[in-house]
C-alpha cells in the first residue's frame, strides 16, 4: 500500500480560507502499489497545534466520489474528519496542567475575597456527550470550549440540571413548591434575585478520552413525521462524539458557608441519579463519585 497526499477535497469557506485550510489540513490516501484507485483516507494536520473547537465546527473538509457520473460526499467522510479532531484534543494533553493552574489562581484569588469553595472529581460512569443537539453543520455536535478547545461542562448546565433534579426529588417535580422553600430560592435565585451559589464550568482533570459513538434510526422517515414506521425504511447511521473515562472537576463557591454542603451535595446526587447532557435515558451522562 501506499501513501500519497490527495488535493481531491474541499473546505466550505471562503476561498482565501479555504487555501490556508488546505496547507494545514491535509488528505492522505492510500492506494494499492500504482493503482488510482483509492482504497482508504484519512486527514492529518500540520505539526502545531491547532483550536480543536474550530476545526470540529468550521475546519470541515469534505471528500467526494464520482458514481454513476455524479459527484458525491463519501461514506466515510465523516468518520474521518471526527478522528482528525480527536487527535487533535489529544495534541491538547499538556494544556490540562495549565488550565488546572489558572483555575487554583482563580480559587485562590475568590477566597481571598471572603469566598468558600469546595469541589470534587468525578468520571462518566460510561460515556457523556454535551451539546450534542447543539446547531451543527453535520449534524451532531459536541460543547467544546471556544478557547481551549476541549470538552467542558458549562456551569449552567451544571445549575440547570442539578435544579432540575431538587425540583423532581424533593418537591414532587413541583417547581411552585420548590419557590416557596427559602434554602432552593438562595441557592438557585429566583427571578427577582440571584442565586448565592457560584456554579463553575467543569473542566477535565485527567487525559481527555474521545470515542466515536453511533446512534443508528431505523425508521428516518417516521421520526421525521413523513409516514408510517415500515420495514422498508433504510437505517440512517448518524455518528458523533463522546467522552470517557475522563476526570472532571466539579467546583462551586459562595460566601455563604451554611449553603454550600448542601448545595454540593445536590450537584453529587443529580450526575449520580439523573445524569447530564444528552442521552441520559439510555445510560449516559450518568458519574461515578
Amino acid at each position: 500500500m501506499k501513501q500519497r497526499k490527495d488535493t481531491n477535497y474541499e473546505f466550505y469557506n471562503p476561498l482565501d480560507t479555504a487555501t490556508l485550510l488546505t496547507e494545514e489540513i491535509q488528505k492522505i490516501s492510500m492506494y494499492k502499489g500504482d493503482s488510482k484507485e483509492e482504497k482508504s483516507f484519512h486527514y492529518t494536520s500540520s505539526g502545531f497545534t491547532k483550536n480543536p473547537a474550530l476545526i470540529f465546527g468550521k475546519l470541515i473538509p469534505h471528500s467526494f466520489e464520482i458514481k454513476d457520473g455524479t459527484k458525491k460526499l463519501k461514506e466515510d467522510n465523516k468518520q474521518e474528519y471526527l478522528k482528525l479532531v480527536i487527535n487533535e484534543i489529544e495534541k491538547t494533553s499538556n494544556e490540562i496542567l495549565y488550565i488546572s493552574a489558572r483555575f487554583k489562581n482563580l480559587i485562590k484569588s475568590l477566597e481571598n475575597c471572603g469566598y468558600k469553595v469546595d469541589n470534587f472529581h468525578a468520571a462518566p460512569s460510561w460515556r457523556l456527550v454535551v451539546g450534542l443537539g447543539s446547531s451543527h453543520s453535520q449534524e451532531t455536535s459536541m460543547t467544546l470550549h471556544h478557547i481551549y478547545g476541549i470538552p467542558y461542562i458549562p456551569g449552567s448546565a451544571l445549575k440547570g440540571v442539578t435544579r432540575h433534579w431538587v425540583i423532581l426529588s424533593r418537591f414532587n417535580n413541583d417547581e411552585q413548591q420548590a419557590l416557596q422553600n427559602q434554602k432552593f430560592r438562595e441557592i438557585f435565585g429566583t427571578q427577582e434575585n440571584e442565586g448565592k451559589i457560584i456554579f463553575f464550568d467543569a473542566y477535565p482533570c485527567s487525559e481527555i478520552k474521545l470515542k466515536i459513538d453511533i446512534m443508528n434510526p431505523h425508521y428516518p422517515q417516521y421520526y421525521s413525521g413523513s409516514e408510517f414506521p415500515t420495514d422498508c425504511q433504510l437505517p440512517n447511521p448518524i455518528k458523533f462524539l463522546t467522552v470517557e473515562k475522563t476526570d472532571f472537576n466539579f467546583c462551586l463557591a459562595t460566601k455563604h458557608q451554611e449553603l454550600l454542603s448542601d448545595a454540593l451535595s445536590w450537584v453529587r446526587e443529580a450526575l449520580t441519579q439523573h445524569g447530564i447532557g444528552a442521552k441520559t435515558s439510555v445510560g449516559y451522562g450518568f458519574f461515578e463519585v
